[in-house]
C-alpha cells in the first residue's frame, strides 16, 4: 500500500512567500501613490470653495474676507488632510494655501503645498504643478 503525503515542502513555501513579497513590493508603492493623489482632491476642493466663498463676500464688499469672515472654522480643509491658510487679503486680491497637515497623512506628498488667488491656481514659487491639481 502506498502512502500519499499531503502539505507542502519548506522550499514550497518559501517560493510562494517571496512571490508574495515581490508582488506586494511591487504594489504597496502605486497603491500609496493612488491614495494620495485621491487625498489632493481635499486641497482641490477646500480652495476652489473658499474661492467661490471670497467672490461671493466680494459682491458685496470692497476687500476681501478672513477665514473668521468666511466662516471657515478651524483652517482645516473640508475633509481634514489639509490646513487652509489665507496668506493676503486686501481690495485687489487674496493668497490662499493649502499645506498638508503636520504628522497627517499627506506629509511627504509629492505636491506638497497648494495655492489659489483670485485668478486661480497659483503655479509657480514652489506650490503644486498643473499636474497635482488635475488628480
Amino acid at each position: 500500500m502506498q502512502r500519499i503525503r499531503c502539505g507542502f515542502s519548506l522550499v514550497e513555501l518559501m517560493v510562494v512567500l517571496a512571490v508574495l513579497a515581490i508582488l506586494a513590493g511591487v504594489a504597496y508603492p502605486a497603491w500609496r501613490e493612488a491614495v494620495m493623489s485621491s487625498r489632493r482632491s481635499d486641497a482641490v476642493a477646500s480652495l476652489l470653495r473658499l474661492q467661490l466663498l471670497q467672490e461671493k463676500w466680494r459682491a458685496g464688499d470692497v476687500d476681501y474676507a478672513t477665514l473668521a469672515e468666511l466662516g471657515w472654522a478651524g483652517g482645516g480643509s473640508l475633509e481634514g488632510y489639509y490646513r487652509i491658510r489665507l496668506l493676503r487679503r486686501s481690495a485687489a486680491g487674496f493668497l490662499a494655501t493649502a499645506e498638508p497637515r503636520p504628522g497627517g497623512p499627506q506629509v511627504g506628498d509629492r505636491c506638497g503645498r497648494f495655492a489659489l488667488n483670485q485668478d486661480g491656481p497659483v503655479l509657480s514659487a514652489g506650490y503644486a504643478d498643473a499636474r497635482c491639481w488635475r488628480r
